[in-house]
C-alpha cells in the first residue's frame, strides 16, 4: 500500500513539474517572440539570434531567468 501512495506521490510531482516547465516555456515564447523555445527533457531550451544583447536590455527577460538556477 506504501508504494503505491509513494509512486502516486511520485506521478503527481512529475505531472506538477511538467505544467511548470509548460507555462515557463510558453512565457519565455511570449516575451521572446522571434526566439525558438523548446522543452527537452524538463528543461526549458531558448536559441535564436540576438538573444544575449535582448536579455542583457530587458529586465523582464533577467528576472525570469533569475530563478532557473
Amino acid at each position: 500500500m506504501m508504494d503505491g501512495l509513494i509512486r502516486r506521490a511520485g506521478m503527481l510531482a512529475a505531472a506538477a513539474q511538467r505544467r511548470q516547465v509548460r507555462r515557463l516555456a510558453a512565457r519565455m515564447a511570449e516575451l521572446l517572440g522571434s526566439g525558438a523555445v523548446e522543452i527537452v527533457d524538463a528543461k526549458v531550451v531558448v536559441r535564436g539570434r540576438g538573444l544575449l544583447k535582448r536579455w542583457l536590455s530587458d529586465p523582464g527577460l533577467r528576472f525570469l531567468s533569475g530563478g532557473l538556477k
